[in-house]
């Protein structure tokens, strides 16, 4: 299927929330400081702390149940939205959202069955992962995580609402109305881009370098904006013929850390070209496109490594990424970030 998607739009606090959650467990992916992140997750009991902590490990962002949620999506929406499930109910909704189709049913089948008589065996975790619709994801932490959750679903819906709970009071409730404010402009702003651009170059607009090509494979594209993902864009299907994108909200300028005085975009360009592998890489980038594989060869390093260098510059605006359906990520150099990079220099060494 090749089809230009017809492009609905969302929006609320709910989608920063897990979003937020996501970051915070692993600040150096986004370029957040490791010791705000620490500082903010410190807020919360150490109890609770643990129980956001083990659901990063498997739960990520459930763009289908927030997509789900009712109006207006916000935190309070999300936390009211579980408290009237039953406990046992709670991690399946996150997880599955409505979707239905038969591989998800067989996964969803495949954790259902688990119980807390059970071990986690060699056969059981190939189970698994064999009915997993994105089997990319399995590592052996995230067997273990997801085991222990799915085997009593119960005690984790009790605990991860009271965790959540507790995150929204001691932190994103201060958090959610200054992000607001910067959502609704970048809503507005996409959806005049969009009268202008087709999806696809809509999307590598919003995002500064990523093209996602598995669009076409969809009817309808459902897009939101997100304060805390900026630069980068969180996805999913909703179902076969429907997807949803999270597209960066903050504007140029705005931190994450409030108060802080070094543009975020210029601190991660620095960092990223402060390195000589990324040098490398970025001057491999100037004759043509690579994926992960081909730079891993060419540089002699472990496609992970590469991956994380990748993440690097793609979080610095200095690289385009492609992501097809069923083909390796395939990268190339973006010299508008190169000389952004320069500007943002050039703005900031003169001060005010």
């Amino acid at each position: 299927m090749n089809q230009k998607p017809t492009i609905s739009w969302d929006k609320g606090g709910a989608y920063d929330l897990f979003v937020s959650l996501y970051i915070l467990h692993r600040p150096d992916e986004f370029g957040l400081r490791p010791s705000w992140a620490a500082g903010v997750r410190s807020r919360m009991p150490i109890p609770m702390r643990d129980v956001l902590e083990h659901s990063q490990d498997f739960l990520g962002v459930p763009l289908p149940w927030l997509y789900s949620l009712p109006e207006p999506k916000d935190s309070k929406a999300a936390i009211t939205a579980l408290e009237k499930l039953a406990p046992e109910d709670r991690l399946p909704a996150m997880t599955f959202g409505n979707r239905i189709n038969p591989r998800i049913e067989a996964y969803r089948e495949c954790l259902l069955s688990l119980d807390g008589k059970q071990r986690l065996t060699a056969n059981l975790e190939t189970r698994i992962k064999e009915t997993m619709y994105n089997s990319a994801r399995h590592t052996k932490s995230f067997g273990r995580a997801i085991f222990d959750a799915w085997s009593d679903r119960e005690t984790f819906g009790e605990s991860f609402l009271e965790a959540l709970k507790t995150y929204v009071s001691n932190f994103f409730l201060e958090e959610e109305p200054r992000i607001i404010p910067a959502q609704d402009k970048a809503l507005e702003q996409a959806q005049a881009l969009a009268e202008e651009k087709d999806p696809l170059s809509l999307i590598e607009a919003l995002s500064e370098g990523v093209r996602m090509d598995w669009i076409s494979e969809v009817s309808e594209l459902i897009m939101a904006p997100s304060f805390w993902s900026s630069p980068f864009m969180f996805y999913n299907r909703l179902d076969d013929d429907k997807g949803i994108i999270l597209f960066g909200a903050r504007p140029k300028g705005k931190t994450l850390v409030p108060g802080e005085l070094v543009p975020e975009e210029l601190l991660n360009s620095l960092k990223a070209l402060a390195d000589p592998t990324r040098l490398r890489i970025l001057r491999y980038l100037l004759d043509g496109p690579s994926t992960p594989g081909e730079l891993s060869k060419i540089l002699r390093l472990r496609p992970p490594t590469v991956i994380h260098h990748l993440q690097n510059l793609r979080l610095a605006g200095l690289v385009f990424v492609t992501i097809s359906p069923r083909a390796e990520r395939r990268y190339a150099i973006r010299l508008e970030g190169l000389k952004a990079t320069m500007k943002n220099l050039e703005e900031y060494l003169p001060g005010e």
